[in-house]
């Protein structure tokens, strides 16, 4: 009798992440494809997921994981707050735009209505983290004083702008085609937003 492959929840919200990192969108990733991945039978998955959508929502919290590891990685080298501010952004176009399957996931796919509180705790705790980020940030470049709130707003509006720009350029309807014209434009642009934002009384 041959014996039963073990897998864990983790090798498959990994293998998910890989999966949608390679074929660079949500299409071509299904259960089976997972399963095939991993070496086992899809119905073994339906031990740790009742459904494709658990699996998504499951692996969209994840990606805020990821996402935060990274951020706090390019941050650690930066060495004045001038360069924090760049390199906070520049971990959003360089996240995005090497893992756009990671992308649509995270902004652009439906994945269903009924949202679990885990993602939305963990979606909050992002920001919030964001947003302490941005604050300490500006503490060190300006010497105008900024509530929690306008952090917030101004995050929210900056990154709504990213997810605009990133959008068009992978789906090839940007005005800047070169990947590296278009990071430094970005880049440029979303710490201008919030600088303007910040400043203004």
């Amino acid at each position: 009798m041959e014996k039963k492959k073990s897998i864990s929840r983790e090798q498959i919200i990994k293998t998910t992440l890989n999966l949608l990192h390679d074929k660079k969108e949500l299409r071509g990733v299904n259960l089976r494809e997972i399963a095939r991945t991993l070496g086992c039978a899809h119905t073994n998955l339906y031990n740790y997921f009742p459904s494709f959508t658990d699996l998504l929502w499951a692996t969209h919290t994840a990606l805020q994981e990821v996402f935060m590891m990274k951020l706090k990685d390019n941050l650690s080298s930066a060495t004045t707050a001038e360069m924090k501010l760049k390199y906070f952004f520049n971990t959003f176009l360089q996240v995005y735009l090497d893992n756009t399957g990671w992308f649509r996931l995270a902004w652009l796919e439906y994945i269903g209505e009924d949202r679990p509180e885990s993602d939305v705790a963990a979606t909050k705790a992002a920001s919030e983290e964001l947003n302490q980020y941005v604050l300490d940030i500006w503490q060190e470049l300006s010497e105008s004083k900024v509530d929690n709130k306008k952090v917030s707003e101004t995050m929210h509006n900056t990154h709504c702008y990213i997810i605009g720009e990133v959008s068009n350029y992978i789906s090839g309807r940007g005005l800047i085609e070169n990947e590296a014209e278009f990071k430094n434009h970005v880049v440029s642009q979303a710490i201008k937003i919030l600088t303007l934002c910040l400043r203004e009384e």
